[in-house]
């Protein structure tokens, strides 16, 4: 058995989690991925807490499986030595503002003067054109101006949003980009360059929002997509609180009604339809949160899964890895063995013909792998020596 991209080498200049975690997921299918860092600092987030740099809990959840080099790029030995490392890969990634390599002579057409296949991805804040293109950017400020905020929280009051996620869907596309240009190069042998977003991923993730307001005017908000969808969130007797969603087929909506006893309200004029539903929504929620108050949390699930009602508890983090289900799955993995055993959550997708390799592929120590990789591509001792003294790596 072998991992999809066995044979694939990554050359990752990114920090904090955008390139990161794109670089990760490329790990995660079997890539062999060389993160580049600041020698004596590496990625920020390792010190993201303040505790000096190791192996902290945001560090490690975008980086698991890679191997790590300190390089210094601002040294004429260390650009030489990034450019010596990126001729011997089939991926660079970056997440550097537009420019900012180029400057430092280790941009894209350096890059592309001794590797002309290469696939290059720029990952960017506000992409690499337009009027706000050398803004600094940063997760919320993604979420903010794609709109993708105002459909998480109430606009005229708006709160920060717990999960990183324009940060992630920037990760998750820079990952499938990087996939799909690989695949070109396999039938065409020329490599490219593709450029990725934060503002242009959080926009890409809302194709109904944006279909919505772009083919009808409905300008989305917090509230259109649990109403169009008919999701409910309800709390028990015990004050535990779950979620319903009915969808479309009438057989949901019908099968909760019996669940709760209140079969009159399919007749009501004001919940007939999905539309008048829709239209109602509040008052609707109001009159089924009446009859979920009169019982536990428990007692519910049981009774609407029994009458196959798409219903389930409304977890914390620490009640969904106890899951049964999530067990089941075994999204919970541990990478690396001994000190360096880490356990963090699993795979996105179930490739059953995937080695178990998580004790292969720890959390990797800053510029852990430096030797190793310089020797790989013919360093010798006393050159790495030299390297080191320069402060290049």
């Amino acid at each position: 058995m072998s991992t999809m991209l066995a044979g694939i080498k990554v050359l990752e200049m990114a920090n904090v989690i955008s390139g990161p975690y794109g670089g990760m997921l490329l790990a995660d299918l079997g890539a062999e991925v060389i993160k580049v860092e600041m020698p004596g600092t590496g990625d920020p987030f390792r010190n993201w807490s303040g505790e000096g740099a190791g192996v902290r809990p945001a560090f490690a959840a975008f980086n698991r499986g890679k191997k790590s080099i300190t390089v210094n790029v601002k040294t004429e030995e260390g650009r030489e030595l990034y450019l010596r490392l990126a001729s011997e890969v089939d991926v660079v990634l970056d997440n550097f503002r537009p420019g900012i390599l180029d400057k430092m002579g280790v941009g894209y057409d350096a890059v592309c003067k001794t590797n002309p296949e290469v696939v290059y991805c720029a990952v960017t804040g506000m992409g690499t054109v337009g009027p706000y293109r050398d803004r600094p950017t940063y997760d919320a400020i993604a979420q903010a101006m794609s709109g993708l905020w105002s459909q998480l929280s109430d606009i005229k009051d708006p709160e920060p949003v717990g999960p990183a996620l324009s940060d992630q869907l920037t990760g998750i596309y820079t990952a499938y980009g990087i996939l799909g240009a690989l695949v070109s190069k396999l039938k065409t042998g020329k490599g490219r360059k593709i450029n990725v977003s934060m503002l242009g991923a959080s926009l890409a993730f809302q194709p109904l929002a944006v279909a919505d307001y772009l083919l009808s005017g409905k300008v989305a908000d917090k509230s259109s997509r649990p109403h169009l969808s008919q999701s409910y969130t309800f709390v028990g007797k015990d004050g535990l609180s779950f979620a319903v969603h009915l969808s479309s087929p009438p057989k949901f909506w019908k099968a909760l009604l019996e669940t709760v006893g209140r079969e009159e309200l399919e007749k009501d004029p004001r919940f007939i339809k999905k539309a008048d539903r829709v239209a109602h929504y509040d008052e609707l929620r109001a009159e089924l949160q009446a009859e979920f108050s009169k019982r536990p949390r428990e007692q519910w699930l049981t009774e609407l899964v029994a009458n196959d009602v798409p219903a389930g508890p409304i977890y914390t983090i620490e009640e969904a890895l106890n899951d049964p289900q999530v067990k089941a799955l075994d999204m919970v993995r541990t990478f690396g063995t001994g000190e360096r055993a880490t356990p963090l959550v699993g795979y996105g997708f179930d490739d059953p013909e995937r080695p178990r390799d998580e004790d292969q592929r720890p959390v990797p120590g800053l510029g852990e792998h430096t030797k190793e990789i310089l020797a790989a591509i013919g360093y010798g001792d006393e050159e790495i020596e030299a390297l080191v003294r320069t402060g290049a790596v």
